[in-house]
Parts: structure tokens; C-alpha cells; sequence
């Protein structure tokens, strides 16, 4: 089955291409999907899935042959885009301003509707039955969907859940499937500094948000070299610093925002105090009023062993065992760690040979090498028939 499941992946490249670059071109921002919904459905209809419209605009399809057994494996692939304006340059650049699948979801779905067409045409040989999940919302680190879609009754019926992300910084050809974990959690913070404004000559006469802000800042600065294990990886970033409309005013509020990030769920319930206490003390030398609003992003990516060993034998046979690494963990985060069931997540190497073209994730640069869509579906087909 392995050289016919490669024949079969092959004879699919042009379609995969064509159905990236569509999605390329039409890029949705979490929980605004609508036209992604409809092209995913559309292209189910046309090879015969069933399927149901889930959390809004999500979509779980089912695959079932005359063998299916008891056991039940799903298949994730996220679908929103990022609001960022493409620069690529490509010829099938984002045709929606400020709107770019920057981070490959346009990927995922491509190789997830590869796969159903694959799993579509060899069901009745399949001893498990397949649902496909295709997830809004990833991107929404708030209120992202993997918080609704993990509680879908098609969802929790699975006894295990497979992914991958396309990952730039790999090279073509080559995967990523790691045990324990992979990506860190994902918590994101507010900021609201209360001043009193005035003349930008009077300051006396004022309290400056933006000097309590800057004397803030600092104080973040300092918590991971200072505060915590110089061998734990963290991360906490201030990333916006909104204030201000004029150069002969004193503003009276000041808005900041930031990321959070750790592997270890103990330090990350002690972020959100460790910044009250930074605020309380910035407040107090600066007199104003400082809140904190701390959102508790998605937790850490973990693959779960089982998962793992199963789907190393399937990538060995589809990458090659010198081709499937263990790659740096990333602090970037992944909604899919939500999901309750034991689930393994895939870095499928999409980068080009040259370093120049490789670039990261979230930058309006972002591409990809797509004669990596084959070894996706490959991927998640050998999974679903080493999984017995």
C-alpha cells in the first residue's frame, strides 16, 4: 500500500497546488470564515463526504468503510488567516487587504482535503472510521476555537487526534514529530495605565502615564533574567505601547499589550501575579492606576507517547527515518493543545532551500515549498493505516 499510497499523493500535487493557492488568495480572519466554510464544503460534496457544520464556521466530515471497526481517529487542520497585508509577491497573493494566511493554514486545509479524497477512494479498506475536522479560530488566542470544537460530540468520540503545521524553518522534505512537548503555552496581557494629562510644558502639573509605562516595561524586562530558572524557557514580551495623540500634551491614559510564554504550567499560573506585583509597585512611585487584564492563551502543546509512536512509524515510511527529526522546541503556541483526547502534533518541513527565502512564521514574507502538500496527505493517510 505504501508505493500506491505515493502514486496516489502524486497524482494529486496539481489539485493540492491549485486548492492552496485558492485559499491563499482567500483568506479569512478567525471566526470569519464564512467563504473557507463554503469551499471546504463544496469540495466535500464533490467527492462524496458527509459532513457537519460545527462551531460556527467549522466543518467535521466523516470517512467509514465497510471494515471500520470500534476505534475512531481524528484529523484537525485550522483555517483562518492572520490580519497582516501580504508582501510576498507572489502571483496568488491575499486578494483581501490586511488579510494573509501568514502562518500555512491555507496548507492545512489543502492537505486535509487531500487526504479525504484519498480516504474517500480506499474506505472500505480502512479498519477505523476518520473524522476530518477543519477548526476556525486558531489564531484567536482570547477566545480561540479549538475551546469549542474540543467539546463537538464528534470530537470526543475520537480516540485520538493527529495535526501538523507547516513549518517553514524545516527544510522540504524533512518532519518534526517529538515526544512530550513541542509548543509552549500561549498567554497574551493588557495594560491600563491611569494618568492625569496636561501641558507637555507644564508636567508638574500632570502624571504621566508614559513614564510609568516606560518604568513598567523595564520592570517586565527583568522578570525572566532575575525572577525565574535561567534554564526554563520564557518568554514575556511587551508588544504595543499605545499613547498619546500630540507632542505638546501629556496623555492621561496609556495602553499596553504583551505575550506570556512557558512550557511549565506552574510558572504560567504565576505570570499574572507577577505582573500585578510589577504594576502595584510602578503604580505606587509614579501615582497612577495600573490594571492588569491576563488571558490565558492555549496551554502547552504536549504530543502524547502512543500518538507519537504511531505516527513515527507512518512518517518513517513517508519521509524517510533519516528525514524525521526532532526539531528545537518553539514558543510559539497551538490552539490544538485544547483538545482533550491524546493527540501528537507534526512539523512538516515546508522551507526552501535557500535560508534567504525561509521566512518565519507571521511575516508578511511567509511561503512555502509546495511540493510538501503530497507528503502531508501521505502523512496523515499512513497514519490513519497504521493506527489498528
Amino acid at each position: 500500500m505504501t508505493m500506491e499510497l505515493k502514486n496516489m499523493t502524486l497524482d494529486l500535487e496539481e489539485e493540492l497546488v491549485h486548492l492552496r493557492r485558492y485559499f491563499h488568495m482567500h483568506p479569512e480572519v478567525s471566526w470569519d470564515e464564512y467563504n473557507t466554510q463554503k469551499e471546504i464544503m463544496k469540495y466535500l460534496d464533490q467527492i462524496g463526504v458527509p459532513y457537519i457544520k460545527a462551531v460556527k464556521t467549522g466543518i467535521i466530515a466523516t470517512i467509514k468503510g465497510k471494515q471500520s471497526g470500534g476505534k475512531m481517529i481524528g484529523i484537525r487542520a485550522d483555517i483562518d488567516a492572520l490580519p497582516i497585508e501580504e508582501l510576498s509577491g507572489v502571483e496568488f497573493r491575499s486578494q483581501n487587504k490586511g488579510c494573509m494566511h501568514a502562518c500555512g493554514h491555507d496548507t492545512h486545509i489543502a492537505i486535509l482535503l487531500g487526504t479525504a479524497k484519498v480516504l474517500a477512494k480506499i474506505k472500505d479498506e480502512l479498519k477505523v472510521t476518520v473524522k476530518l475536522i477543519f477548526q476556525p479560530a486558531e489564531e484567536f488566542i482570547e477566545d480561540s476555537g479549538a475551546a469549542y470544537m474540543k467539546n463537538e460530540k464528534e470530537v470526543l468520540e475520537c480516540d485520538r487526534l493527529i495535526a501538523l503545521h507547516i513549518w517553514s524553518k524545516i527544510r522540504a522534505g524533512y518532519a518534526s514529530l517529538r515526544y512530550g512537548p513541542v509548543m509552549s503555552a500561549a498567554d497574551t496581557f493588557d495594560i491600563y495605565i491611569e494618568g492625569k494629562g496636561g501641558h507637555g510644558a507644564l508636567p508638574y502639573q500632570a502624571v504621566d502615564p508614559i513614564t510609568a509605562g516606560c518604568e513598567l516595561v523595564e520592570a517586565v524586562q527583568r522578570l525572566v533574567s532575575r525572577e525565574i530558572n535561567s534554564l526554563e524557557p520564557a518568554v514575556i514580551s511587551i508588544t504595543a505601547f499605545n499613547s498619546g495623540t500630540t507632542s505638546n500634551v501629556i496623555p492621561g491614559t496609556a495602553h499596553l499589550m504583551g505575550t506570556a510564554r512557558t512550557f511549565n504550567n506552574e510558572l504560567r499560573n504565576a505570570y499574572p501575579e507577577m505582573l500585578t506585583r510589577l504594576a502595584d509597585g510602578v503604580a505606587k512611585s509614579t501615582r497612577t492606576n495600573i490594571d492588569i487584564a491576563y488571558h490565558m492563551g492555549p496551554p502547552p502543546m504536549i504530543n502524547s507517547d502512543e500518538c507519537v509512536d504511531t505516527g513515527r512509524k507512518a512518517g518513517e515510511k513517508v519521509f524517510g527515518k533519516e528525514h524525521l527529526i526532532e526539531h528545537e522546541l518553539q514558543m510559539g503556541g497551538e490552539d490544538f493543545a485544547k483538545y482533550k483526547n491524546p493527540k501528537c502534533l507534526l512539523l512538516l518541513g515546508g522551507g526552501w532551500p535557500e535560508e534567504s527565502r525561509q521566512y518565519p512564521q507571521h511575516s508578511p514574507y511567509f511561503d512555502i515549498d509546495e511540493s510538501v502538500l503530497k507528503l502531508g496527505v501521505e502523512y496523515f493517510v499512513q497514519c490513519v493505516l497504521e493506527y489498528k
